[in-house]
C-alpha cells in the first residue's frame, strides 16, 4: 500500500511539473511573439554622404538596433560606384528598398541621410513621398544636382515628421533654425537637435537624440 501511494504521489509530482513547464512554454512563446511583433514597428533606409560608403551608416544602425532597424545603403555617389549625377536612378533604389521593408511587415517606414546622402532624403521626401518620416544629419547648404537646402526643405510634404540635426562645429550652425529647418512644412513631430560635433561626426553624436525622436513618433 504505502509503494502504491508513493507511486501515486510521484505521478501526481510530475504531472505538476509538466503543467509548469507548458505553461512556462506557452508565455516564452507568447513574448517571443509580442517581442517580433515590436520590432516591426520601425524601419529607416540611411544614405551616405557623397563619395562615401555605407559603412558609417551601418555603425549608426548598430547604435539605433534596439529602436529602429536600419537599413544602410550604397548609393550611386558612393565612392565606388562615382555616379552622383542619377538621382533618378537613386529614387528608384529608394523606393525599392522602402516597398521591400514594407512587404516584410514594417509598420513604419523612413527615409534619412548624412551630408548629402541628408539632402537626398529630403529631395525624395519631397518628390516621392513614399516615407513616414525624414532624418536630416549634417545637410549640405547646396548639393550638386539637388539644389539648396531651404528649396528642398521648403519642398517636403506636409504630414512629413523631419529630424534635423547640426554639428555645433558645422559652418551651417550659425545659420540657425531660420535658414533651412524653418521653411519646411511645419509637423508637430518635427524636431531641431544639434550635437558637439563637426560636419562629419554629427552623425556618429547624433544616435541618442535620433533613437529619443524615433521612440516619440506615433
Amino acid at each position: 500500500m504505502i509503494h502504491n501511494n508513493l507511486m501515486c504521489h510521484n505521478l501526481t509530482a510530475r504531472r505538476a511539473v509538466l503543467r509548469l513547464a507548458l505553461a512556462a512554454a506557452t508565455l516564452s512563446s507568447a513574448g517571443l511573439a509580442w517581442a517580433q511583433a515590436d520590432s516591426k514597428a520601425c524601419a529607416l533606409v540611411l544614405m551616405h554622404d557623397r563619395g562615401g560608403s555605407a559603412a558609417p551608416m551601418a555603425a549608426l544602425g548598430r547604435k539605433l538596433q534596439a529602436t529602429c532597424m536600419v537599413k544602410a545603403v550604397e548609393m550611386p555617389w558612393s565612392q565606388r560606384r562615382a555616379n552622383d549625377k542619377d538621382l533618378p536612378g537613386a529614387w528608384q533604389e529608394v523606393t525599392r528598398h522602402i516597398r521591400d521593408l514594407r512587404q516584410q511587415g514594417y509598420k513604419r517606414v523612413l527615409v534619412g541621410g548624412a551630408g548629402f546622402g541628408a539632402n537626398a532624403a529630403m529631395a525624395y521626401a519631397g518628390a516621392v513621398g513614399d516615407a513616414d518620416g525624414v532624418v536630416a544629419l549634417a545637410p549640405e547648404a547646396d548639393a550638386p544636382g539637388i539644389g539648396g537646402l531651404p528649396a528642398t526643405a521648403m519642398a517636403l510634404r506636409q504630414h512629413t515628421p523631419v529630424l534635423w540635426v547640426l554639428g555645433t562645429d558645422d559652418p551651417l550652425f550659425q545659420r540657425g533654425e531660420a535658414f533651412a529647418f524653418a521653411k519646411a512644412p511645419p509637423h508637430p513631430q518635427s524636431r531641431y537637435e544639434t550635437v558637439k560635433a563637426d560636419r562629419k561626426g554629427t552623425a556618429d553624436a547624433a544616435s541618442k537624440p535620433l533613437a529619443d525622436w524615433l521612440k516619440s513618433l506615433e
